[in-house]
């Protein structure tokens, strides 16, 4: 569904009808735009994957070691949660949401789950559609706002928002916020997350104007780039 075939519902408080949405010339490429959806939009380049109850997900994981293995999303459960009330933003359609998420620290993880990237390393993050990766430099991977993200707004993660588990990173554009998350591996470089490799961006980073319009610091040691 394109965003000019979006239905708008009224009456029910389901909808809601955001204003200056600016959608880039590859707009038609995504499997699923829905700018009126609440509380969140619901974007998706891909088809999204079967749903799945968080007590049965479970994590991919591949170290320096080039061994994988398969976590259990239960053996991650000592890990403390917290709740991080955060802007979402989109800087290629032009929007933001203010939410509140509820999850684990990706730091806290990676170190439960022993992952860890030489000096310069990187972390990719896969979803379970198959198709869909982002990367994150060590510095941005270790700042304690990022999340794997299990509730939103005080209930579980819906499906269409990236549940069981997706992740946060509420100081980089929201495309490196990857949905239903399966999938961690390490890096010596950066092997490049999707949306540039597509050519629909040119860095992760948030533009000037947005950081400082919404009070956004971004990781220690990364400045941030020029808006794409």
């Amino acid at each position: 569904m394109t965003l000019l075939e979006t239905p708008l519902e009224t009456g029910d408080g389901s909808r809601k009808l955001r204003d200056g949405i600016r959608p880039p010339k590859f707009a038609d490429k995504f499997a699923a735009l829905d700018f009126e959806a609440v509380p969140l939009p619901v974007i998706s380049m891909f088809e999204p994957p079967a749903e799945t109850a968080l007590s049965e997900a479970h994590l991919t994981v591949r170290g320096e070691d080039l061994r994988r293995r398969v976590v259990p999303w239960s053996e991650l459960d000592h890990l403390p949660r917290i709740e991080l009330p955060a802007a979402l933003v989109c800087q290629i359609f032009n929007w933001h949401e203010d939410v509140l998420w509820d999850g684990i620290v990706l730091a806290d993880a990676l170190k439960a789950l022993g992952i860890e990237v030489p000096p310069g390393g990187y972390y990719a993050i896969r979803s379970a559609d198959g198709q869909y990766f982002e990367t994150l430099s060590d510095d941005e991977a270790r700042d304690r706002r990022v999340l794997l993200a299990t509730g939103l707004n005080g209930d579980p993660l819906p499906h269409q928002y990236g549940g069981p588990v997706r992740l946060v990173v509420p100081f980089l554009q929201g495309y490196k916020s990857v949905k239903w998350v399966d999938t961690i591996e390490a890096y010596p470089r950066d092997p490049v997350g999707i949306k540039r490799l597509l050519a629909q961006s040119k860095s992760g980073h948030l533009g000037q104007a947005w950081r400082d319009r919404l009070g956004i610091v971004p990781a220690e040691g990364r400045p941030g780039d020029p808006p794409p």
